[in-house]
């Protein structure tokens, strides 16, 4: 049995992901990404409060 071995290459960047998307999609995304930005601020270490000195 004769064995075919295909690759293929796709080079899909950021850019041109956002360019194909349609604006339902971008507002999709826009939608996620909200949603993901935000969880991810909560979840982060808040840093350490500054001590105000005084005069």
């Amino acid at each position: 049995m004769p064995k075919i071995n295909f690759y293929q290459t796709l080079d899909v960047t950021p850019e041109k992901y956002l360019q194909a998307c349609s604006d339902t999609e971008l507002y999709e995304l826009d939608l996620l990404l909200d949603r993901e930005l935000r969880i991810r601020k909560n979840k982060s270490p808040k840093p350490p409060k500054r001590k105000k000195l005084k005069p």
